[in-house]
């Protein structure tokens, strides 16, 4: 029996740059198209954001990765303004601004909201609010600093375009190591590199850092093992995507320009190998792309696979507005044969 999504629809009001999306079905894996500034990257921030419950960690990475903030202790109004990045339009916060609204469709239980608390008293923000499940979690914004809550949250990885840190990747394969995951990541490098045998992560001995983990490789026929790097940056890619994939067992993967690195001719095999562990380890994918090859290759393991868990969501611009359309595993076959721009 095939485990429920994490997701199976989506609603957004007021998120960075959606005023309102709605995305009426998705599938196990879900590959995001789109011309650039449609909001392909901020959809995933989205799923983000809501698997994490609002988390306020979780916000200030967001606006991180965009230069749009800093995680500043002790908070102070400054910093608090760069939450305006969040919410759609950018403009500056105001006693009257409305929530951030997530989840999925017909199912008010389930969708988040997010606010900000004004103190009229002293004219300034003071909390950070979250209503999810009947639940409510709020934060602190005072002198004091930023005050985390204890909430139950939802397991979800993101792997941006320019890939993992270094210390993600050592501590997702500590995760894995000498367990029966291991042996799902040296397969997945097999697709690229077939005399991969073993793969481990090591201090770099050529650092003057205390620690900094190199991923290297055991290859058939030579006796010292070799940086995983020298084989081709695609394979530190697919090495970070499969260390990603089997680490998040039960929960969401989230995957920017998921070709990044990585030869067109592999990409079927990867997208094959993408359906088969995420049915089995009960992984809903998320990625994006900007390829031609690999739509084309998505929908060709999508094809393959029985279970119809592929769709392709296309981002656009209407009238000021960005809008979807959703493809699935039928749709995508005339798309693939046509030649049907979707991108």
């Amino acid at each position: 029996m095939t485990a429920p999504l994490f997701l199976d629809s989506l609603e957004i009001h007021r998120f960075r740059a959606f005023e309102h999306l709605r995305l009426e079905h998705f599938g196990r894996v879900n590959l995001i198209v789109g011309r650039n500034n449609v909001g392909k990257t901020c959809l995933l921030e989205a799923l983000q954001f809501y698997a994490y419950q609002g988390w306020l960690e979780i916000a200030w990475l967001i606006l991180e990765a965009r230069d749009e903030g800093r995680r500043i202790k002790p908070i102070t109004p400054k910093s608090v303004e760069n939450l305006k990045y969040l919410f759609y339009g950018r403009q500056k916060l105001t006693p009257d601004l409305l929530p951030i609204q997530i989840g999925p469709i017909d199912s008010p239980q389930k969708k988040m909201s997010v606010s900000l608390a004004w103190n009229k008293t002293r004219s300034e923000f003071i909390n950070y609010n979250v209503h999810l499940d009947n639940k409510n979690y709020s934060y602190k914004l005072d002198s004091g600093g930023i005050r985390f809550q204890e909430s139950e949250l939802n397991k979800c990885i993101y792997l941006p375009a320019g890939g993992l840190q270094e210390e993600e990747i050592s501590n997702l394969w500590e995760k894995v190591a000498l367990t029966n995951l291991e042996g799902e990541v040296i397969k997945a490098l097999k697709i690229i590199a077939p005399q991969v045998e073993r793969v481990s992560v090591v201090n770099n001995r050529f650092s003057a850092k205390e620690w900094e983990p190199v991923p290297i490789a055991k290859i058939s026929g030579n006796d010292d093992p070799i940086s995983l790097r020298s084989l081709g940056e695609g394979m530190n890619r697919l090495f970070g995507l499969s260390l990603a994939l089997v680490n998040v067992r039960n929960g969401v993967l989230l995957i920017d320009e998921i070709e990044s690195g990585l030869h067109y001719s592999v990409q079927p095999d990867i997208w094959r190998l993408v359906f088969e562990v995420a049915r089995r380890l009960n992984v809903q994918v998320f990625a994006t792309t900007h390829s031609w090859d690999c739509l084309t290759a998505f929908q060709e393991a999508a094809k393959e696979d029985e279970q119809d868990e592929g769709v392709l969501i296309r981002l656009a611009e209407r009238n000021g507005r960005i809008v979807s359309s959703l493809f699935d595993e039928e749709d995508l076959e005339v798309v693939a044969r046509e030649g049907i721009e979707v991108r």
